[in-house]
């Protein structure tokens, strides 16, 4: 016996218009900051809080933590923004690389009260993609993605790290 199976327009219109209402409220937002990541005691904001045991380059099995800050520009004296704050367990057994959970924190400006969860693959080398997979405030329902570089010439015992930020929200 053969089954029939009929749509009526109401309902496919219906499906389409939910479908297309919902791209037509989103907002693409680009953010552009730096993440500025001291290891220098006693003001350090990233710390291992878990060591490795293992005798594998790069530390594989080690955790770290942060609460690191989140400027304006790539100058330690520019405006602060925000907190990046996570964690980074260090993942490959052949390099030094983390899997990195960060929630961006937003404490000034227009976004002030807002976050973004990030999570990603993080290395020392080259340009990194990253997913943002969600937010909160201004943010809520975030998805989209992270271009990050570390910067080059930064002072001994910080990182610096450029971001691009391409949210949907």
């Amino acid at each position: 016996m053969a089954y029939y199976c009929s749509f009526k327009p109401s309902l496919l219109f219906l499906l389409f218009f939910i479908a297309t209402s919902q791209a037509r409220d989103s907002i693409t937002t680009h953010l552009h900051f730096f993440i500025h990541e001291n290891v220098n005691r006693p003001n350090a904001t990233a710390i291992t809080v878990v060591n490795s045991t293992t005798s594998n380059p790069g530390g594989f099995g080690s955790i770290g933590i942060f609460d690191d800050e989140i400027r304006e520009g790539s100058s330690i004296d520019s405006k602060l923004i925000g907190r990046a704050q996570g964690m980074a367990p260090e993942v490959s057994l052949s390099e030094m690389a983390w899997l990195l959970l960060i929630d961006f924190v937003f404490t000034d400006g227009e976004y002030n009260g807002s976050s973004l969860m990030v999570v990603g693959r993080a290395t020392l080398g080259g340009t990194i993609e990253r997913s943002i997979i969600g937010g909160t405030g201004k943010f809520r329902m975030a998805r989209g993605y992270t271009i990050n570089t570390f910067l080059s010439g930064a002072p001994e015992g910080r990182l610096i790290d450029e971001c691009d930020a391409y949210i949907v929200h």
